[in-house]
């Protein structure tokens, strides 16, 4: 099976890569702006580190033509207005699952959207529900859509902190309710649920919760 990981350099990215590694039969490509860095290709040698572009397709298209599965993680969390994140997240991986629809039969498309927003990010959650709308009209069974909130490991301490409190909060039951809409997740859970869904397996992620 061949994954390909775009944003696979980044923090999620990584968790992924490092429960995708464990196993022999999945060939792993990660696909960024600035590729991986040397301690990543030191600590995951099997793993293809690509340095690409989203508007330049010879940069792309040949390992996205043979790909079994690519996971979209490109996401900007905090930008000024729906423009921003169209710039940077919408209009770039529109490129790919076009190409995806026209080119390939058989190749799937995992996108990572959200369960929900904090007050203020209206416009991150238009901007999932946007690439929703298109994957769904232009790949359809081929997509599979999950939903985690905070996606959470000690290496963001901040992120890290957060999620405890929620965690906490969870345990009350006036609260438990809102804490499920904001869904945080461990990084590693979230990579086993990923992992999961790739070899054919259900997972929780791919539910919505209702707030």
């Amino acid at each position: 099976m061949k994954v390909v990981l775009l944003g696979g350099s980044g923090y999620v990215g990584k968790g992924i890569i490092q429960e995708l590694s464990l196993y022999e039969e999945i060939e792993l490509v990660s696909m960024s702006r600035h590729g991986g860095t040397n301690e990543d290709k030191e600590k995951w040698p099997k793993v293809s580190w690509n340095r690409i572009d989203l508007d330049k397709p010879e940069t792309w298209q040949k390992e996205v033509a043979t790909a079994d599965w690519v996971i979209d993680l490109i996401g900007v969390l905090l930008a000024k207005n729906y423009n921003e994140y169209y710039k940077k997240t919408i209009k770039p991986v529109m490129n790919v699952i076009k190409f995806i629809e026209k080119k390939t039969e058989n190749t799937k498309f995992l996108f990572v959207s959200a369960n929900s927003a904090p007050l203020g990010m209206g416009a991150y959650m238009k901007a999932k529900l946007v690439l929703e709308d298109e994957l769904s009209k232009r790949l359809g069974t081929r997509t599979v859509f999950v939903y985690p909130g905070l996606i959470y490991h000690k290496e963001r301490p901040t992120v890290y902190a957060v999620a405890t409190v929620l965690n906490s909060l969870a345990k009350i039951k006036p609260l438990k309710k809102l804490v499920e809409s904001l869904r945080p997740v461990a990084r590693a859970r979230f990579a086993v649920e990923i992992r999961k869904l790739l070899l054919g397996q259900d997972s929780y992620l791919i539910h919505r919760v209702k707030e």
